[in-house]
């Protein structure tokens, strides 16, 4: 027995010793995986119009090219499926399209394509639908029919679009998912559904398969690597896929991994700088908050490191003015003089304006993720200035109903985030009590070119924070890792990673 036994494992190892060689050099002459990976959390839709997480931007700037694209330096779009975008006024636009253009079933991309895409927008009350009526303000979008005054196709390649005033990023505004094309088959079948699960768009990837485990991207033309988008959520298991080496590019990382990133992937991280900025704006009708010494005071108050390095886990930036730094376009840093953390100071200015009587209620969205920073916040106002700050979450349709009425009684939270890539884009979307500061972004806005917009966006920044109707608190930023055999990882703001331009080396 001991004899059979030994002999048995004699073969085996032979075996073994015979087979072991084939299998490596099987493995060392397989390719390697061939195609890309990046982790991401899953999109809400991939339905053009109603896009509005960053997984969903990040592959509709794949699949889809838009009539203008994002440079990534700076507030001057670049046109991409537009061959012009012309306007005496800055308020009637004329759009022509570059010729041959072809959805990826073969169909022509003409001036229908996008109109009656946004007109769908309108109609179904998407996510970009506000795009439409606040931001563009095109003429006639209130509606909810497909009768758009403001929106007329001249010719197979040319439509015009009229605005209600003048918008000199109106271009820039035109590189949102929002204003993407669709088929005129999905146009007229209206299949919504259908067409989420497998979008047809006009950009270098075609959508292989969709389905809530993964995204699978293919080339359009053939040439290059297929890009996988995995749905994982979780940035602590994007982060640990990367370093295994079963992924190639993670969006997320995970707050303690933060001070370590430059150890585990060196030359191989990246922050990107974001377009959205939380504040805490101060009723107006409240008038204990009336003076802008107080509301200086409670800027002063807030040690906003603490915060982003402790409750928000590294995920956000400090706010030292009030243009978050995603927009690169006359953006200064260091403005809010009142964001740099100074307990005695706040204490002598609350003193000098003659104190806060009573509670201070910190009004915000139940279940928004806010409670823990909003505790901290309350925490030291409570400790530098001696004030009854206390948090008071209701639901979101609780907390509009009482701005509305003027029944919150202390500040409220505010999220925004820039549409566009210029200063005026951020600063329009503030709590603006009139003035200077409303007809200065209004210059910017009707600016004959980007760079002239720059110097009233700033001087209405400056009146602004003068008067601090809203508090900066911190700006939103991504967080990007790879793999060694990744390259060409490049991000901005508004399109987020740029899928189309990542290649790995074998």
């Amino acid at each position: 027995m001991r004899s059979v036994t030994r002999t048995a494992a004699l073969v085996t190892g032979a075996v073994a010793m015979l087979v072991a060689p084939v299998v490596a050099l099987r493995a060392w002459s397989d390719p390697a995986e061939p195609r890309i990976s990046v982790g991401a959390a899953p999109p809400a839709t991939l339905v053009p119009g109603d896009v509005h997480d960053p997984a969903g931007r990040m592959i509709a700037g794949a699949v889809w090219t838009g009539l203008t694209a994002h440079d990534g330096r700076g507030g001057t779009p670049v046109d991409a499926a537009a061959e012009s975008i012309t306007s005496p006024d800055r308020r009637v636009w004329t759009v022509r399209l570059r010729p041959g253009g072809r959805f990826h079933d073969g169909s022509p991309v003409t001036a229908r394509s996008f109109v009656d895409a946004w007109r769908a927008t309108l109609r179904e009350g998407w996510h970009g639908a506000r795009l439409f009526t606040d931001v563009a303000r095109v003429k006639g979008a209130g509606g909810r029919d497909d009768d758009v005054d403001g929106l007329k196709v001249r010719d197979e390649r040319t439509f015009e679009v009229t605005l209600d005033r003048p918008l000199a990023g109106f271009p820039a505004l035109l590189a949102d998912p929002a204003f993407l094309p669709m088929p005129d088959a999905v146009l007229r079948s209206r299949d919504w559904a259908s067409y989420g699960r497998a979008p047809v768009g006009n950009g270098p990837f075609r959508v292989r398969s969709h389905d809530a485990r993964e995204t699978v991207l293919e080339p359009r033309d053939g040439r290059g690597r297929t890009v996988v988008v995995r749905a994982m959520p979780d940035a602590a298991a994007q982060y640990r896929a990367v370093q295994a080496g079963d992924l190639d590019v993670a969006t997320a990382v995970p707050p303690d991994r933060h001070g370590s990133m430059d150890t585990d992937f060196r030359r191989h991280h990246l922050v990107v700088p974001g377009r959205a900025m939380t504040y805490l704006v101060i009723p107006e009708w409240e008038k204990r908050f009336a003076g802008p010494t107080v509301r200086h005071a409670l800027s002063m108050a807030v040690d906003r490191r603490a915060v982003t390095e402790g409750p928000l886990g590294h995920q956000a930036s400090p706010a030292n003015a009030l243009v978050p730094p995603g927009i690169a376009l006359g953006r200064r840093e260091g403005q809010c003089r009142v964001c740099v953390h100074d307990g005695p100071a706040a204490s002598a200015a609350l003193a000098d304006a003659g104190g806060l009587d009573g509670p201070v209620p910190i009004w915000y969205e139940a279940g928004a993720g806010d409670d823990a920073w909003v505790k901290a916040v309350a925490d030291q106002w409570r400790s530098t200035l001696k004030l009854d700050a206390r948090p008071r979450a209701v639901p979101a349709a609780e907390l509009r109903e009482a701005i509305a009425d003027r029944k919150v009684d202390g500040p409220f939270v505010q999220h925004s985030a820039a549409d566009y890539p210029a200063p005026a884009a951020a600063l329009a979307p503030l709590p603006n009590p009139g003035g200077d500061a409303s007809d200065l972004i209004e210059q910017a806005e009707r600016a004959a070119a980007p760079d002239e917009s720059v110097v009233p966006a700033r001087l209405a920044e400056s009146s602004l924070l003068r008067d601090m109707p809203a508090i900066p608190l911190w700006y939103g930023h991504d967080h990007l890792v790879w793999s060694e055999r990744t390259r060409g990882v490049t991000a901005d703001a508004f399109a987020g990673l740029a899928l189309a331009r990542l290649t790995v080396t074998d």
